[in-house]
């Protein structure tokens, strides 16, 4: 067993709430009927790069038996899901 399968795992854990957060924040600031028009722009530009994101890191979690792969595939997926947020809340910001 792999000294550090358990420490993938949550990291794993923890960049999908990452990278779910602020989909669901951003989505429930522009489902309110005051928000301006431009509200559901980070949604719809920020969400698929977090789902890509949220893909890599799944994938990276089910591959425990290859650790390097599965380190490799972690790595990326955690730089997509923080653009993917980053980009969210960078947007929210701005149409705001």
């Amino acid at each position: 067993m792999d000294a550090t399968r358990q420490l993938r795992w949550y990291l794993g854990l923890g960049l999908l709430v990452l990278a779910a957060a602020p989909i669901l924040m951003s989505a429930l600031a522009a489902s309110d009927p005051a928000a301006p028009a431009g509200a559901l722009l980070p949604v719809l530009i920020g969400g698929p790069v977090s789902l890509a994101g949220a893909y890599f890191v799944v994938r990276s979690m089910l591959v425990a038996a290859e650790p390097e792969r599965s380190a490799r595939l972690l790595t990326i997926g955690a730089v997509i899901v923080i653009a993917g947020a980053a980009l969210v809340l960078t947007l929210l910001a701005a149409t705001a």
